[in-house]
């Protein structure tokens, strides 16, 4: 046997030989790649989540429109969150902040923004108004000309029931548009009626307010899915705040850390504000799942440590089974180098087959996975969270190989170390 093992014949032959000692001991061979697939299934999930998550972290900054937000001081987490997924524990501006602000020459675009939370009847089914289960809505007070100017993207859903969905009159009293989610969760379309109890601010008893759906928005994936519109003034008056907003949402004409700096500089002055970048809100949200993440990679660099013991000592045990059999094979004829390539290409296959597998494993259970992460903790982003990409299961398989790889060296010199006539004798 003097043929190299890069000869394609030689190379079948190789495979082949490698193939039939695995399956000799078919239930070892197995639990072996099961523990490779482990180690690869949770390599990948990790590799997914983070993907996924910044993934998620940019979509929903990007499709807030602005770059920027001014609002009233308070921790920074909590403000992004109740932007990107709707929240409670308001704090709420002076209005005159955004007369003042949106004199800023760097200004492009300025929209105000007022939040607050409503008690819905009856999850809003019953057309009666009469009290139900309890639960409630995200009201999102907002001036449509600018705030379309940051969010062009916006449309309202079409087909029967959505026709002639439009944005409500300006101040109007009874006119409500639903967020995408919000309507399917309502079962509201176009031209229904919506009811949500709201208590105004220093009143003890909430207020039963009835309005029209003029309008249901397309899904966008954001926070704005789960929110039912209404002019900012009517809902300043509804909530019993009409000197006060919750956010001022900016867009400057250059966007840059420097710019931002000098912005940020400018408006801090004022006592009752904090202005919050966008990128800062990134940082913040991805900050706050890095232990998670770094635990998660401890459990996979020890899945992997595991994984690779596993592959060595069935190696291992299968080179000590094959003694007399390497033994006569040498005896034969068969290189020391032919020896080495032999066992360290079972060992890769090993690898291999636990990297295809716990890929397979890895993306079937993708779902389950992100809904165990969330069932955990609130990351503060909607949309998925887990992103396994064949660049992803690429580099688990290709590490899974090189698992093999490292961990085949030792049994395959091991082998291919052994004297013919002890190999037989010892195998005898």
């Amino acid at each position: 046997m003097t043929t190299k093992i890069q000869d394609p014949f030689i190379l079948r032959r190789y495979i082949a030989l490698a193939s039939k000692n695995l399956r000799r001991r078919p239930v070892r061979t197995g639990l072996t790649v099961a523990g490779v697939a482990l180690a690869v299934t949770v390599a990948v999930s990790l590799g997914g989540f983070m993907l996924g998550y910044r993934s998620a972290i940019d979509k929903s900054i990007n499709m807030l429109g602005f770059q920027v937000m001014i609002m009233a001081k308070g921790c920074p987490y909590e403000a992004a969150t109740m932007m990107l997924k709707g929240g409670t524990g308001l704090l709420y501006l002076p209005a005159d902040i955004y007369d003042k602000v949106k004199s800023d020459p760097e200004i492009a675009t300025i929209t105000p923004i007022f939040v607050g939370v409503a008690q819905k009847q009856g999850s809003g089914i019953r057309d009666d108004g009469a009290a139900g289960a309890s639960n409630f809505s995200i009201i999102s007070g907002i001036d449509v000309p600018s705030y379309k100017i940051m969010k062009p993207w916006i449309g309202f859903k079409q087909g029967p029931g959505y026709e002639n969905g439009r944005w409500f009159a300006d101040k109007s009293h009874n006119e409500v548009v639903l967020g995408f989610e919000a309507a399917e969760y309502e079962q509201r379309k176009v031209g229904d009626t919506f009811y949500a109890s709201i208590t105004p601010n220093g009143r003890p008893d909430a207020v039963m307010h009835e309005f029209k759906v003029v309008g249901v928005l397309d899904r966008t994936g954001t926070q704005d899915d789960g929110t039912v519109f209404m002019p900012i003034e009517t809902a300043r008056e509804f909530f019993g705040r009409p000197d006060q907003l919750t956010i001022i949402g900016i867009k400057l004409k250059e966007f840059n850390a420097f710019k931002m700096r000098e912005f940020e500089t400018r408006w801090l002055k004022l006592p009752e504000v904090q202005v919050v970048g966008l990128q800062q809100v990134k940082n913040t949200l991805v900050n706050l799942v890095a232990t998670a993440q770094t635990m998660i990679a401890a459990v996979a660099v020890i899945a992997i440590i595991v994984a690779l013991i596993g592959v060595i000592n069935t190696i291992l045990m299968s080179v000590y089974e094959r003694t007399s059999e390497i033994g006569i094979m040498k005896a034969l004829g068969a290189r020391q180098s032919s020896i080495f390539e032999l066992i360290w290409l079972e060992t890769v296959m090993i690898c291999f087959a636990g990297g295809l597998l716990g890929s397979v494993l890895a993306v079937a259970g993708s779902g389950l996975v992100e809904k165990a992460i969330k069932s955990m903790a609130d990351f503060g982003v909607s949309g998925s969270i887990v992103q396994i990409t064949p660049q992803v299961i690429g580099g688990a398989i290709l590490g899974a190989i090189v698992l093999g790889f490292f961990g085949g060296l030792y049994p395959a010199w091991r082998a291919s170390a052994m004297r013919p006539v002890e190999a037989i004798s010892k195998g005898a």
